[in-house]
């Protein structure tokens, strides 16, 4: 939390939450460079665009956080593993099992619960900027990894090679991102010289604040571009709901209040998007 925010949180509330938890709860501020906006930025233009994408400053500035600074607080760097909650969630079965040891042992490094599009709307140029970066860093890519996943978030092959070669848009984006209000995650991904190198070149192409470039989809280009489809699991027996939007109810499982209550699925999580993409890999390295 910021500075302001984190003064008004007084010592009989921490010592509450540090009761109910059986981990250790720290409370930190925010660093400035994590969440101030930086000079390369044009205030006067922003001033226009936040009028144009009826999103806040604080928004924007929540979306630029979490896609490049939030592993590098200082509270967290002593961290392998990162399990991000928002606020305004709720767990609708029991889970019988630790969620960070479930994606260890799947031989896995992300986890994730919901996969639904975004609006292209509000990123006009996200897609464009996201495929002139691969474009112009493809030696990155193909360091990095030999089986990228990228036909999760191109629309085919046509929409790979236009995202390889510099041309690619809205079109050929298919907007699909994992939700990343629920995300468990090693810190090896955002530590990687590609996704760092990605983050920095979309910082200075400025749309996280011209435009509203989220940070769902942000991780999700940068998941696609670095990480094989096993190394990517889905979590889709915790009835997960964030701020009261549809969640899938686990009707198989007996554990659940959903179940109970007669709760049927209530959105499509596109999980089939990822797991299911059409393998380009060969087209990639192997141009």
């Amino acid at each position: 939390m910021s500075k302001d925010e984190l003064a008004t949180v007084s010592d009989d509330v921490k010592a509450k939450i540090s009761w109910i938890t059986e981990g250790r709860a720290e409370f930190v501020a925010l660093t400035e460079e994590s969440w101030e906006i930086p000079e390369f930025y044009d205030q006067t233009l922003i001033d226009t665009s936040l009028l144009d994408i009826s999103f806040s400053k604080g928004y924007c500035q929540m979306c630029r956080f979490y896609s490049g600074f939030f592993w590098r607080n200082p509270a967290v760097t002593k961290y392998e593993w990162l399990w991000r909650l928002d606020t305004e969630i709720e767990f609708h079965c029991d889970i019988p099992y630790d969620p960070v040891q479930r994606v260890i042992d799947t031989n896995a490094l992300y986890g994730f619960v919901q996969i639904a599009p975004d609006a292209d709307w509000v990123q006009p140029t996200l897609a464009s900027n996201v495929s002139a970066f691969l474009q112009s860093h493809s030696d990155l890519l193909h360091s990095h990894s030999s089986h990228p996943n990228m036909g999760f978030t191109w629309r085919g092959k046509e929409g790979i090679e236009n995202a390889m070669s510099g041309v690619a848009g809205n079109d050929d984006w298919t907007r699909m991102c994992m939700y990343n209000n629920f995300e468990i995650s090693h810190r090896s991904i955002w530590e990687s010289r590609l996704y760092t190198t990605f983050f920095e070149y979309l910082d200075r192409a400025g749309g996280f604040f011209y435009e509203r470039w989220g940070d769902a989809p942000v991780h999700s280009f940068g998941l696609a571009m670095s990480l094989r489809t096993d190394q990517i699991m889905q979590f889709s027996d915790m009835g997960y709901q964030h701020q009261g939007w549809g969640y899938e109810c686990p009707a198989h499982l007996d554990r659940c209040t959903c179940v109970k209550e007669g709760v049927a699925a209530s959105f499509n999580d596109n999980a089939e998007t990822w797991f299911n993409a059409t393998d380009y890999d060969t087209l990639l390295l192997n141009p």
